[in-house]
């Protein structure tokens, strides 16, 4: 009875010396270094930094290490070493991080996810001039400014995405597929590739779409591998933003108005210098999502079409989901899911570079053939220049974009002054700020239905499907037809004006 009771309370005891570092992982990025400590249970943790010489300092509380620390793979240049030091309390576990410079660390746990259990994650951000040069120096491929593609491999570093039965990261195919692509991209006059990143390193969400913005992309392609729960689903797909989820986030960049700048180009400056109106810039960004979903849903019927002749389809024409990574107003964005990982026969094909070579072929050819069918763009992909651009001239897209913003700067705030109207037909051109000629929508009251088009909405359909087929925007429906929200009904009455 007595051993019963001892035993009782060794395993009682047990859990708050149970926890153990396992592992530890390094992964470098451009940006920054992230520290991964794989532990058996959640961490009880603290930490400080120290100079002279630069180090951070983690103290776990009641753990041992089970980790060779001499062995770990260490390609950082600001991780110098990481060692193991006398802990503060006795049981305790404390590792000292000799770094290269001071840093501001941020240090937080993770939840058991995908193949990882317990870890504490420690993020060490470069310094913001070091960072910055970075990015300028990364090599991008081409020669000007021409067609810009943002190429996104899904996951990486200590996010491995889906894997496959065979053992196969997903982070790995979209890299390779993605690497091959913008080879593809790079060799083809007129076009460049950007990568958002470069090697097996996590990005963050929301700095994936930050890094296409900034190489001035005029379209992002984020590529991945899709999985299911058993190995029946086959098959490559692409995706474009909800609407849901695009009105969700006009929200956000709406109160974001330093952002509205770098968003919308010439018409952001033409608003920050006017009076504050934010009807207006909803107006605007409106106009630019729209514009930028719509011409992502073109894009993306041109991928599946060349996908289809080297790939089975999942699904035949683009589906629409609330994805991050596909956010960006300014943007137009598409993810391609190139297969089922969790498929057995197109896993064995998603690991070889041949297929991943078909695949990138397949991605390349849809969006050229996008922008060759596409006067505003396609002309770049020729190589050939204007006789206005051999002649030193600017280019016919840079005049435009100059008279239009002279004439948005001389009438629409007045404009939206007088009658508080929005603005109708702007819309900006991604990465070249191009801005049609505008006309101002007046109260739904003083439009004549009677000469537009009587819709009455079909299962399936949504105001922004609606307002891509009719080359209107989103702002005209709403506006004309008086609804509360974007979202509609089946059996709804609208008015459509006719182009």
């Amino acid at each position: 009875m007595r051993l019963i009771f001892i035993t009782v309370l060794l395993l009682a005891a047990l859990p708050a010396w149970a926890n153990q570092l396992k592992s530890v992982r390094i992964w470098p990025s451009p940006d920054n270094t992230r520290v991964v400590l794989d532990m058996s249970s959640a961490p009880n943790f603290n930490y400080f930094t120290l100079n002279g010489p630069s180090r951070l300092v983690i103290d776990l509380n009641n753990a041992t290490n089970a980790a060779n620390l001499d062995r770990i793979e260490n390609n950082s240049e600001l991780v110098r070493k990481i060692r193991q030091s006398s802990p503060l309390e006795k049981g305790g576990l404390r590792l000292v991080l000799d770094l290269s410079s001071a840093i501001k660390p941020i240090v937080f746990p993770l939840a058991p996810a995908g193949p990882y259990g317990h870890r504490l994650v420690i993020d060490l951000p470069y310094e913001e001039k070091r960072s910055a040069a970075a990015v300028r120096s990364a090599p991008v491929g081409g020669q000007g400014k021409g067609v810009v593609i943002a190429i996104d491999p899904g996951h990486g570093g200590e996010d491995p995405g889906s894997i496959g039965p065979r053992r196969t990261y997903e982070k790995r195919v979209t890299l390779a597929v993605s690497q091959k692509l913008a080879a593809l991209i790079d060799r083809e006059p007129g076009m460049r590739a950007v990568l958002t990143r470069r090697g097996d390193y996590f990005v963050d969400l929301n700095k994936r779409s930050e890094i296409a913005r900034k190489a001035k992309a005029d379209l992002l392609v984020s590529v991945h591998a899709d999985s299911f729960h058993n190995a029946t689903p086959r098959g490559a797909s692409v995706w474009v933003l909800s609407t849901n989820r695009a009105n969700r986030e006009m929200g956000g960049w709406l109160e974001k108005q330093e952002k509205q700048g770098e968003l919308l180009g010439g018409v952001g400056k033409v608003l920050a210098e006017s009076d504050p109106n934010p009807y207006l810039a909803q107006t605007f960004l409106d106009l630019s999502m729209d514009k930028s979903r719509a011409e992502g849903y073109e894009v993306s019927r041109q991928i599946l079409r060349a996908m289809g002749r080297v790939a089975r389809l999942h699904k035949k024409a683009p589906e629409h989901a609330s994805l991050a990574v596909l956010k960006a107003p300014d943007i137009p964005s598409v993810l391609v899911e190139t297969g089922f990982i969790s498929n057995h026969a197109e896993e064995k094909l998603l690991a070889t570079s041949s297929y991943q070579d078909q695949l990138a072929r397949a991605i390349f050819e849809g969006i050229r053939n996008y922008y060759r069918a596409h006067p505003t763009k396609g002309a770049m992909l020729t190589g050939q220049r204007s006789a206005s651009q051999s002649k030193g001239q600017p280019p016919r897209a840079a005049v435009n974009s100059q008279r239009a913003t002279q004439q948005v700067t001389n009438k629409v705030p007045a404009t939206v002054r007088d009658t508080g109207a929005p603005v109708s037909s702007v819309s900006s051109a991604s990465g070249a700020g191009v801005i049609k000629p505008y006309s101002v929508v007046t109260s739904g009251a003083a439009h004549d239905k009677s000469q537009m088009i009587r819709h009455v909405v079909k299962r399936g359909e949504s105001l922004s499907r609606l307002a891509e087929k009719h080359r209107v925007t989103q702002a005209q429906l709403v506006d004309i037809n008086k609804l509360k929200s974007r979202d509609i009904q089946i059996g709804q009455v609208l008015y459509i004006p006719q182009q």
